[in-house]
């Protein structure tokens, strides 16, 4: 248990997973523990799976509901952060939901919802690699790309709440189907899925045989860890694949120098980690060959240093500064 008695609870709640996390009064991580997210399930069965989640994580911190002095939860997707209403998330049910008055119904203690990667670029902020910058960018590549901007040492939100979704910049008119029903945005070209899309590909046409293997053609299979595999295997199509999703990533990040001129721009998520320094320095030398003269060199490109724990500790941070904890 913490000295002062109280714990602050950071939750990530996506549409694959749940990670809470617990913390103390100095934002230092007690416990973890994760959870799938129930698939095709209904709000409230998301809901329930994400109390018993921090219910777990509590009961690993040592600590009870009692010692529970808020709980801070990340979400995909709109939301109406004032009034803890989910607008909308995909895969989960949620339609204007009131999530945060039923979170604190069921902990007892008051809730903070936020996005997701805005969360996890508040945490690289206030405890992470964007420690002391006062404007900076967060890139967070996975199955998709989401982002946030920070200006003037604050998590710059837009009129709705919705700044920094730099996944959706349309870098190729006409290029590969996004997601969101665009072409050619920088997520449907240099995202996880996008780097999935394209082994899938390779592998039914009999280019990669490392990548058929290792997942066969089930596109679900065709995660970070089974393209790494094929790559590692001696699949040079899959490889080249990888290195033209840093290649638009590049493009993406010289666009967001030009428009914001940040210091600082973190890449989470966890793809740079999984695909190394080959990876990031694509990445970087597309990102230098795209950039106007005058501007080489004047944003420093760095890793996430809390990984997984960036969006939980986001997410924990507005609930420790409201009860008033949370170090400076």
């Amino acid at each position: 248990m913490p000295k002062d008695g109280r714990v602050y609870v950071g939750a990530d709640l996506g549409a694959t997973k749940i990670l809470a996390a617990v913390f103390d009064s100095s934002m230092k991580p007690l416990a973890t523990e994760k959870a799938k997210t129930p698939r095709e399930a209904s709000a409230k069965a998301v809901v329930a799976a994400l109390a018993e989640t921090v219910r777990r994580a509590l009961a690993a911190s040592g600590a009870d509901a009692k010692s529970l002095a808020g709980v801070g939860v990340a979400v995909p997707g709109p939301l109406d952060r004032a009034r803890g209403i989910v607008r909308y998330t995909p895969n989960m049910g949620f339609k204007d939901y009131a999530l945060g008055s039923e979170l604190a119904g069921l902990f007892g203690a008051p809730a903070f919802l936020d996005n997701d990667v805005q969360a996890g670029v508040y945490g690289e902020l206030r405890a992470g690699a964007l420690r002391g910058k006062r404007n900076a960018v967060g890139v967070f590549v996975g199955t998709g790309i989401g982002g946030g901007i920070v200006i003037d040492g604050k998590v710059y939100r837009g009129s709705t709440g919705s700044a920094g979704e730099v996944g959706h910049m349309t870098l190729l008119d006409g290029g590969a189907l996004c997601g969101c029903g665009n072409y050619g945005c920088l997520e449907a070209l240099a995202s996880r899925g996008a780097m999935a899309k394209d082994a899938l590909a390779l592998a039914a046409a009999g280019k990669a045989p490392g990548m058929l293997d290792a997942a066969g053609t089930d596109i679900r299979k065709y995660r970070s860890s089974a393209i790494a595999s094929s790559i590692e295997s001696g699949d040079k199509s899959v490889r080249r694949a990888v290195d033209r999703a840093a290649y638009w990533l590049g493009v993406g990040l010289a666009n967001i120098v030009h428009l914001l001129n940040p210091e600082a721009i973190v890449i989470g998520g966890g793809i740079a980690t999984r695909f190394g320094e080959r990876y990031l320095e694509r990445a970087l030398a597309s990102m230098e060959e795209h950039l106007m003269p005058g501007l080489s060199g004047s944003a420093q490109v760095l890793l996430s240093e809390l990984g997984d724990l960036a969006v939980p500790t986001g997410a924990a941070y507005p609930a420790a500064e409201a009860a008033g904890g949370a170090a400076p």
